[in-house]
C-alpha cells in the first residue's frame, strides 16, 4: 500500500467548488476527444450510434463487446443492437444513465443447462469473501482467481450480472456462466490482457435466430472506427503541477474541484491515463521496512480508490493538511470531505488522468 510520510492529525481544507460554467483548464491536453454523433465499423459494415456509441465507448468498447452485427433494429418490443458479444437494449422508460441495458444472452444460451457447475451452492453460513474467492448469495455460486478481479475491474454486476455457474471446462478452456456473459480462460494467452476473454454470445445468439447479419454502406458524415474518440461521461483530472489540483469532469464540464497532494520526488505518484480498479470506505496502508525510519502504518485511511497497481489510490487524508504540495509516497490525498465526495461520484472503471510535474506552477 501507499502511504504519507507526515503523521500530524490535521484539520481538513475545505474544498473548492468551480463553477458550472468555467471553460476546461487543461482537458485540451486529455488524450481523448469529444464522441462522435455515428462511428462506422468497417470489420462488419455496421453503424453504431447515439446511447448506444456513448455506452459501448465508456464501458468497455471492442474488448468487453466486439465489433457490432447488426444496425439497430426492433425485436421483442425493444430497439435493439448486436454485437459480437452482448445485445444492447434500449429502455426509454429509465433515466439517463440507464437507458441502455444489456440482454440476458447467459441465461439464453444455457437455457435448460442445470445440474453440475449450474447447481445453486447454499451455505449454512456467511462466506468470508476473501483475495481468492468471493461467494455470491443471490445466485449461489463463486467468483474466483482471475474472473473475479476481471469481473471486479471490467464494470462488474453492471456488465455482466450475477454468477449463474461455476467455473467448469467447455470447449477445451475453463469458462464461468453470468447472466450477460461467459468468461473464458485462455493460457495460451497467460500474462497479457488477452488470458481472460469473453465469449461471442451475441454472435451465438443472433445466428441462432436468424438475424441477417450482411454489412451495409457507410453513411456520409460518420466517423471511421478505429478514428472515434471520447471524453468519458465522468473522468478525474490529477494535475501534479503546483500548486496541485484534483477536478471531476463530466465531459467537457468541470463540476468539482479541490486541492490534493501527490507523492514526493522519491516516491512519485505515476501519470499517464488509468481508471478506478477497487473501492474501499476504509483501508490499512502500511509500508516501508519495520523497524525503520522508511516504515508507516495509517489504519482506516477512508474513502480509498485504487488505480493502480502497487497500491496507488486516491483517499482522504486524516493526518496532514498542506494540501497543494508533495507530500505522499505516491498516493493522491484528498481532504476527507472530498474524498468523501469523489468516491460517491466515481464508479469503478471511471477514467483517471494523472498529469504535469511538481516542478512546474500552472
Amino acid at each position: 500500500m501507499r502511504g504519507l510520510v507526515s503523521l500530524a492529525v490535521a484539520a481538513v481544507v475545505a474544498l473548492i467548488l468551480l463553477p458550472l460554467s468555467s471553460a476546461p483548464v487543461s482537458a485540451v491536453s486529455l488524450p481523448v476527444r469529444q464522441l462522435a454523433s455515428v462511428a462506422y465499423f468497417p470489420p462488419t459494415g455496421h453503424h453504431v450510434q447515439g446511447e448506444f456509441l456513448t455506452f459501448w465507448a465508456t464501458r468497455g468498447g471492442l474488448a468487453i463487446f466486439g465489433f457490432p452485427l447488426t444496425e439497430e433494429f426492433e425485436e421483442g418490443g425493444l430497439r435493439v443492437q448486436y454485437f459480437e458479444r452482448a445485445r444492447f437494449e434500449f429502455h426509454p422508460e429509465n433515466p439517463a444513465p440507464f437507458r441502455v441495458q444489456l440482454g440476458l444472452l447467459g441465461h439464453t444460451v444455457t437455457a435448460g443447462r442445470t445440474g453440475g457447475a449450474f447447481t445453486p451452492i447454499r451455505l449454512s453460513q456467511p462466506y468470508p469473501n476473501n483475495d481468492a474467492h468471493w461467494y455470491v448469495p443471490v445466485t449461489g455460486h463463486f467468483i474466483s482467481y482471475g474472473f473475479k478481479d476481471f469481473w471486479l475491474s471490467h464494470g462488474a454486476l453492471d456488465i455482466f450480472g450475477y454468477p449463474i455457474s461455476e467455473e467448469f471446462t467447455e470447449n477445451g478452456y475453463t469458462v464461468q456462466y453470468f447472466e450477460r456473459a461467459r468468461f473464458e480462460w485462455h493460457p495460451e494467452h497467460r500474462g497479457t490482457p488477452y488470458e481472460i476473454q469473453l465469449g461471442l454470445l451475441g454472435s451465438q445468439v443472433a445466428r441462432a435466430r436468424g438475424i441477417n447479419l450482411a454489412g451495409v454502406p457507410q453513411r456520409p458524415g460518420s466517423a471511421v472506427y478505429p478514428e472515434i474518440s471520447f471524453l468519458p461521461a465522468k473522468w478525474i483530472e490529477v494535475d501534479l503541477s503546483l500548486p496541485q489540483r484534483l477536478t471531476a469532469w463530466e465531459g467537457d464540464r468541470p463540476v468539482f474541484s479541490t486541492s490534493m497532494s501527490g507523492g514526493l520526488a522519491r516516491t512519485p505518484t505515476p501519470t499517464g491515463v488509468f481508471s478506478v480498479q477497487w473501492k474501499l470506505r476504509y483501508d490499512d496502508m502500511t509500508g516501508g521496512r519495520a523497524g525503520t525510519s522508511d516504515y508507516y502504518y495509517l489504519p482506516d485511511v477512508p474513502y480509498v480508490m485504487y488505480f493502480y497497481t502497487g497500491g496507488y489510490a486516491i483517499h482522504g487524508t486524516y493526518w496532514h493538511s498542506s494540501f497543494g504540495y508533495p507530500m505522499s509516497r505516491g498516493c493522491v490525498n484528498l481532504p476527507i470531505s472530498a474524498a468523501a465526495w469523489l468516491w460517491e461520484w466515481a464508479p469503478t472503471g471511471t477514467p483517471i488522468w494523472i498529469h504535469g510535474s511538481p516542478n512546474t506552477w500552472r
